[in-house]
């Protein structure tokens, strides 16, 4: 039997009950876009959904979301995402130092099928950057018993305030690196394309581990820009492992019997 089963059952079921489940995922990803070496990270996740709608195995990869609207075709709501500061010395001498960042915005997950998810994001910089970006995706999903599993390609686009923060070269910083002497500004455009896998294993029905593997190519403008050719890489690698536990929150008020 399944959390979303026991909080349905008819003696309890209630008009509001919701799943929330709440994780931590420990891997190497890259601090931000572009960089040319992966850092130890470590962060929460939390996601909150219906308690009546149909378990569906997600990805981790799409930080922390509360569907505020959520049926058996669509999951909407806003999400939450971090970015580590990029530093200025060794190649970077001269550049400006990039803050670290929080990204909120909103998602959108579409189910036209149990396997099949397509997913839409668009986030706003906080601290480092005064613009949009936004990132998509189509998984194939398997929602199983005991395990789970999740594999889909992934895209990404940015505002020019974005690509010009993290890929651009000032005339200013052109004038202090002693590496890179050209401005470059990419402007808007896509970012990278890239492949992400998941997967999950329930110990019960409350807690599950999950790894995941992630791999993205700069694109474009981006793939361009002098600061990757002199101080990061097109390629960008990730993984993790992590864990979540599941739990019912109920409102008190109970659902109306249906005939």
């Amino acid at each position: 039997m399944t959390l979303a089963s026991v909080l349905l059952a008819p003696h309890g079921v209630r008009a509001e009950d919701w799943v929330v489940t709440v994780g931590a995922r420990f891997g190497l990803v890259p601090p931000y876009e572009g960089a040319n070496h992966d850092v130890i990270s470590a962060s929460p996740n939390i996601s909150i959904r219906r308690a009546d709608r149909p378990r569906r195995f997600t990805p981790p990869d799409g930080g922390s979301t509360i569907a505020v609207l959520s049926t058996r075709v669509i999951d909407f709501g806003p999400i939450l995402r971090t970015r580590y500061e990029r530093g200025d010395t060794g190649e970077l001498q001269g550049f400006t130092k990039i803050k670290y960042d929080v990204e909120p915005g909103l998602f959108a997950d579409l189910w036209p099928t149990d396997w099949l998810r397509g997913r839409v994001e668009v986030r706003h910089g906080f601290f480092a950057y005064d613009g949009y970006v936004g990132d998509a995706g189509i998984d194939l999903i398997h929602t199983g018993h005991r395990w789970d599993a999740s594999i889909g390609p992934r895209i990404g686009y940015g505002d020019a305030n974005y690509m010009d923060t993290y890929f651009g070269v000032t005339p200013q910083e052109a004038a202090l690196s002693p590496y890179i002497k050209t401005p470059y500004e990419p402007g808007p455009g896509e970012r990278y394309l890239g492949l992400e896998s998941a997967y999950s294993y329930h110990i019960n029905d409350h807690w599950r581990t999950i790894v995941d593997f992630g791999y993205r190519r700069l694109v474009d403008r981006v793939a361009q820009s002098p600061l990757i050719a002199i101080a990061g890489s097109r390629n960008q690698y990730s993984g993790s492992f992590g864990f979540s536990y599941s739990f019912g929150l109920h409102t008190g008020k109970k659902a109306q019997p249906t005939s």
